[in-house]
């Protein structure tokens, strides 16, 4: 190669293939295709003189040469990005792509949001938004960073809890109150299967606890398609505050025992350990983590300004 910069991109490639043990995973996240991405890793390998990468049966894997070069490698994209970034940045600029991953539901509404004011702040970022709620790879999906509902299990990853979203248990207008959370389990019920099972622990404020059965007449992984089927009367739903607030407001959905709550549901963002972080990354990061929801205790989450 005749440039440095074409060096310093074709170790960025490697550094990615060790992340994601995948080629064409390490080519989406640089913009390149997966024949784009083999020429150029046999580029790598031709320069240094040596077989950095071998596929076994399931994945890539490093060789011994290139379990060696890794640490260099991401030391000198380090010290790299970091002159690049201290360049720019004396003119302010944060420039480049960003990657992340976020729930379905509240991906497409609260967060979005926030990443649309996030890019008006920034106008040199770009971000590419995937709206995910199954677990999965971060690093094979090329991802920088990850906004999770729900526990984040992977010890790779760096993970900082954002807020709690408190639920309630709601149902439409024309549905009975009760007093207590078992009468419920004679009701037909609509179960939104990512973040509920078929039994609920609830507990009150003074320590009283019950277990709600569901009766499932509707399932789905969609927090909206399981909004619509409340709303229609199929029955009676646990939603999170945030989704629901207008439809209190308004009376079109009620809470049918509101002294009873189920578990709320935590809200994380999580990162690689190992991944050189571009400041535009850290500064997401810190943007979304300062802008942090929380709950508001009877109407919807509010961001922190």
């Amino acid at each position: 190669m005749s440039s440095k910069v074409d060096r310093i991109e074709l170790v960025r490639l490697f550094v990615r293939i060790a992340e994601t043990r995948s080629l064409s995973a390490a080519g989406r996240a640089l913009g390149l295709s997966q024949p784009s991405s083999s020429r150029q890793l046999k580029q790598l390998e031709t320069m240094l003189g040596t077989q950095l990468v071998q596929r076994s049966t399931h994945d890539l894997v490093l060789t011994d040469a290139g379990e060696q070069f890794l640490p260099v490698a991401i030391e000198l994209l380090n010290l790299w990005d970091s002159a690049a970034e201290a360049a720019r940045l004396g003119r302010d600029e944060y420039r480049g792509p960003i990657r992340v991953a976020v729930p379905v539901a509240i991906g497409q509404t609260i967060l979005a949001d926030l990443a649309a004011r996030f890019l008006l702040d920034h106008p040199g970022i770009t971000i590419d938004w995937r709206l995910i709620d199954e677990p999965g790879d971060l690093a094979a999906g090329g991802y920088d960073l990850w906004i999770r509902a729900g526990p984040i299990r992977d010890q790779t990853l760096i993970v900082h809890e954002l807020r709690r979203t408190d639920r309630s248990i709601i149902g439409c207008a024309s549905e009975a109150c009760v007093a207590h959370p078992s009468e419920l389990n004679r009701r037909n019920a609509v179960q939104l299967t990512t973040f509920m099972t078929r039994q609920i622990p609830l507990e009150t404020r003074d320590g009283q606890s019950a277990t709600l059965r569901l009766k499932p007449a509707f399932v789905t992984d969609n927090l909206y398609a399981a909004l619509v089927a409340i709303k229609k009367g199929v029955g009676y739903g646990i939603m999170p505050y945030w989704a629901i607030h207008k439809e209190l407001k308004s009376g079109t959905l009620i809470e049918l025992c509101p002294e009873w709550k189920p578990p709320a549901i935590t809200l994380y963002v999580a990162y690689p350990q190992v991944r050189f972080r571009p400041a535009r990354v850290k500064i997401l990061i810190d943007y979304i983590r300062n802008q942090a929801l929380r709950t508001d205790a009877s109407v919807k989450p509010q961001l922190v300004r």
